[in-house]
């Protein structure tokens, strides 16, 4: 407060926020090293516990946000969030269908880009060329070894004993 008293309240949140504070500065050095399994199944419930209350709280701050919208402005957000997932279900259905008719693996769908169906055509042939491609390259004949006129051993060692040794 501004005259320097603190509320209860006050003094609650500030003492779970060091608390809070505290946590993180002891999970910063427990990090540094690996973790044991029961340590991950307890942080895996943390944070399960943590996901469902921020879930709660978003629902709670969802209808204090209702109780002020008309009935008007709830039928408009809805609809702004139905048209929303309306174009992402359309786009997801247009991607997986070109990617089908293009025989672009699955696991490439995601990486087609592109507004319409002609522009994400062309970009799934792109990527299947690309794909197509040989993955080691011809070997170049003007490169490596050339190949002489072959010599048996026998030749190769008198040759070799004759220099070494002299000619008799």
């Amino acid at each position: 407060m501004a005259d320097g008293t603190n509320t209860t309240a006050e003094t609650e949140a500030t003492d779970e926020s060091a608390e809070a504070t505290e946590e993180t500065q002891a999970n910063e050095t427990e990090a540094d090293g690996p973790i044991s399994p029961e340590e991950a199944a307890r942080m895996r419930a943390a944070l399960a516990k943590a996901n469902k209350q921020a879930e709660h709280w978003r629902l709670k701050a969802k209808a204090a946000d209702d109780a002020q919208l008309s009935e008007i402005d709830k039928a408009k957000r809805d609809a702004a969030e139905a048209s929303q997932e309306l174009a992402r279900i359309q786009r997801d259905n247009l991607l997986k269908t070109v990617a089908l008719a293009e025989g672009v693996p699955a696991n490439w769908v995601n990486r087609l880009v592109g507004d319409t169906e002609e522009e994400l055509v062309a970009d799934a042939r792109a990527i299947l060329a690309d794909l197509k491609k040989p993955k080691k390259p011809e070997p170049d004949a003007s490169q490596g070894a050339r190949q002489t006129a072959k010599t048996s051993g026998w030749d190769t060692g008198k040759a070799e004993a004759q220099k070494r040794f002299g000619s008799k």
